[in-house]
């Protein structure tokens, strides 16, 4: 499958290393050669340089840095309105985000952007998780977590003499905000929401910007289904707004006091390679380097290489955290909450937490260079192996699989009462497997008045509330996740109290604003042959079981293979696009459903049909 690619980029790259074929496709022009500065009349202009390039090639999906490829043409109604590019091409259009949306689209008035982002084939790779969670919280669809990556090339991976380094503490980068020079003045309500942000954030550091505007402070109303358009915009443009002191400060608190702090402390010593430090703070710098080259040959023969998050993400790691790793440099970085994700600290990056402690570092690290070159070594490993742009490029072709193999399957006119009531018509015995508080057993319970049910949930605080629901309904609870083992595990608790799962957390996945794993709990686990075994029931007397257990329904399935031989019904959730680690999608349920004599009766839309649904089969 081909695809188009917007701005290169480090794509080109990745692609032939991940053997892609690709074309290149032109960007929108302008003046500052900044293409996200490009307006309206630039985007459409380059829109039909683009239909002309696509013409003869047989292109599968869209593919672009920061937006670079959303383009525009007048719609073919004549009404004067415009039609989205690749809406009007027909083809999934995936940017991989690296800027907040507001930066990376900002020669474009908001409304224009915020029903862009209304696209249902424009996937938002965004870099920064707390960002993703922000667009996914104001309604966005289609919005995934990827983080940044270190470009393809040829890195020396012969083992790194530190006692041959420079001794040298660097840090390469630029100054980016001028919130704070001489002469700028803002209202005072144009602060306050940030300084609040920045506040509680001493004393809570895992609320976000979102949290304490929406949540803590009440600044503004979250959206609602029930907002119309220029209220969603006028809602989201007023947010923005208030969020640029705030990642302004971030600048201050994640980047320039340490570069200040340490041309006091160290001088000349401390090395300060890019643009504007001089004219923000009077600090002497070097220009940056003439060659990527040169980059990655400082990064491995400097002792110590400093990184610090600019302001414009709240949690994410930057391109130089992976530059410098796959360089085989020594990275010393501030933590940061996305790190721990990507590399284990201590064993393959080195990390401080304040102006004192960075100091101590540079001292600890400058006198032990075989421990530097060690975990130099260490993280170029994880990163050559994990973190280079084919690896991100393959995270994004799994998520947007369903789009690439043509539409989702149709989704069915009737309901699952329906269904199930036209092929059982009064059930003997239900098994409600990941029955959270027993929301579907008063379903059942109406559809089917006379049935014995009973109601698997393994996490605590909702089988209290189940217990509770089950009395109500006539069904009975067991303290038990289903799976395809008997015994003990831990069971990850997410941030959504629906998302608690058997299965690890999946980076890029669309839905991270309900399973990031917060917790864990030990559950029993059983499976459902055995437990039918146990418990005396006769698998002739099952008429449907239900499996809504967050990604493991394949493993349940795996522990009911007895059981399938008579079930006349199995309604369970099913993924379009990977949701948990390792979660099978419909195609691979689909396939086992197959093999164990059963046929797909209708398939239901959730309320985000793009990434799951709910299927009912029943036996061929």
């Amino acid at each position: 499958m081909k695809l188009g690619v917007f701005q290169n980029g480090w794509w080109n790259d990745a692609l032939a290393a991940a053997e892609v074929e690709s074309v290149a496709l032109p960007v929108a022009a302008h003046p500052s050669a900044n293409a996200y500065e490009s307006g309206l009349s630039d985007r459409i202009e380059n829109s039909r340089n683009v239909v002309v390039k696509l013409a003869e090639s047989q292109v599968g999906l869209l593919l672009d840095n920061g937006g670079t490829g959303l383009g525009f043409l007048p719609s073919e109604s004549g009404n004067g309105s415009l039609d989205i590019l690749h809406e009007r091409l027909g083809l999934p259009l995936v940017s991989h985000l690296v800027d907040p949306v507001n930066t990376a689209l900002q020669g474009l008035d908001w409304p224009t952007v915020w029903q862009a982002l209304q696209s249902g084939s424009w996937i938002k790779a965004v870099w920064d998780r707390a960002q993703a969670i922000e667009l996914q919280r104001f309604g966005v669809p289609n919005v995934l977590h990827l983080p940044m990556g270190a470009p393809q090339r040829n890195y020396d991976t012969a083992p790194l003499d530190a006692r041959r380094c420079r001794p040298e503490v660097s840090f390469v980068g630029g100054q980016n905000t001028g919130f704070f020079r001489t002469g700028n003045s803002f209202p005072a309500d144009r602060l306050l929401p940030g300084s609040l942000a920045l506040a509680v954030q001493s004393d809570l550091p895992q609320v976000s910007f979102y949290d304490a505007y929406h949540d803590l402070f009440g600044f503004g109303a979250p959206i609602t289904e029930a907002d119309d358009v220029t209220t969603q915009i006028h809602k989201t443009a007023a947010y923005l707004n208030a969020k640029l002191f705030y990642n302004a400060a971030l600048c201050m608190r994640q980047r320039d006091r340490f570069v200040i702090f340490l041309k006091r402390k160290l001088g000349d010593r401390f090395r300060l390679i890019g643009p504007r430090w001089d004219e923000a703070y009077g600090l002497r710098a070097e220009p940056p380097f003439a060659s990527t080259e040169d980059y990655f040959n400082h990064f491995r023969e400097s002792a110590i290489n400093l990184n610090w998050v600019n302001g414009n993400a709240e949690t994410g790691l930057n391109l130089r955290h992976f530059e410098i790793t796959a360089a085989g440099g020594f990275m010393l970085c501030r933590q940061q909450p996305e790190l721990a994700d990507c590399f284990e600290i201590g064993t393959e990056c080195a990390v401080f937490q304040s102006e004192q402690d960075l100091l101590e570092k540079i001292h600890f690290y400058l006198g032990h260079p075989e421990q530097r070159a060690a975990i130099a070594l260490a993280g170029q490993r994880r990163t050559l192996s994990e973190h280079m742009f084919s690896h991100r490029l393959r995270t994004l072709l799994r998520a947007v699989q369903p789009a690439l193999s043509g539409p989702f399957p149709e989704f069915s006119n009737t309901t699952w009462q329906q269904d199930c009531k036209a092929v059982v018509n009064a059930a003997d015995l239900i098994l409600d497997c990941g029955a959270n508080v027993g929301q579907m057993a008063e379903g059942f319970r109406s559809l089917y008045p006379s049935a014995t049910i009973y109601c698997f949930e393994p996490v605590t605080s909702a089988f209290v509330q189940l217990q509770e629901r089950c009395a109500k309904v006539r069904a009975h609870p067991v303290k038990k996740a289903v799976a395809d083992f008997d015994g003990r595990t831990d069971i990850h608790l997410t941030a959504g109290s629906e998302a608690h799962s058997l299965l690890g957390f999946q980076e890029g996945n669309p839905c991270a604003q309900w399973t990031r794993i917060t917790g864990s709990e030990t559950v029993e686990v059983c499976t459902l042959d055995r437990w039918c075994d146990e418990t005396g029931i006769e698998p002739q007397r099952i008429d449907l079981i239900k499996l809504d257990v967050q990604g493991a329904e394949l493993k349940a399935l795996y522990g009911a293979r007895k059981l399938l031989r008579h079930v006349p019904l199995v309604l369970l959730e099913v993924s379009f696009v990977p949701i948990y680690k390792d979660s099978p999608l419909l195609g691979e349920i689909e396939s086992f459903m197959r093999e164990n004599g059963y046929r797909r009766r209708a398939l239901y839309p959730s309320d985000q049909p793009h990434n799951w649904g709910d299927a009912l089969y029943e036996k061929a």
